[in-house]
């Protein structure tokens, strides 16, 4: 009798149709990463390794203060993947300005769900970004 109880406890904690650890979206950009790869010669590149040992690298096209064209390199798992298409995704044809407010949060909005142990790949891909915007910005201005 306790065993069935037991069975029953783990089939709603683990079986509920609700509970879903991640969307259809996350399963669109996990199979079909679109802006996967490298660029010649970018306006801008950032490479970032976070604390949970991803590396991501992102290059920029940028023209008249638009991002053209992005595209993303990483050693992360496929949640890292799927933030940095996310991002991507998000971010071409925004101007510079509008990609700099890409956050950790727009990112999770937008892919409707994301398990919460990997939350940081969104992060990770958002800072990434940033770094590579803000390095074409100062080599824009020749600072």
């Amino acid at each position: 009798m306790v065993e069935n109880e037991q069975n029953e406890n783990m089939g709603n904690k683990k079986g509920d149709a609700e509970e879903k650890p991640f969307s259809a979206k996350v399963l669109h950009y996990v199979m079909d990463p679109t802006r996967l790869g490298e660029m010649d010669k970018p306006d801008g590149h950032a490479v970032i390794t976070g604390p949970c040992g991803d590396t991501v690298e992102f290059f920029l096209r940028i023209f008249s203060n638009r991002i053209r064209e992005i595209r993303f390199r990483t050693t992360g798992c496929f949640f890292t993947i799927v933030a940095c298409d996310a991002v991507a995704t998000m971010a071409e044809g925004r101007t510079v300005r509008e990609g700099l407010r890409i956050t950790q949060e727009c990112v999770l909005e937008y892919l409707e769900g994301f398990p919460d142990d990997h939350k940081h790949c969104a992060l990770l891909a958002a800072n990434t970004l940033h770094k590579a915007l803000r390095a074409y910005l100062i080599r824009g201005r020749g600072l």
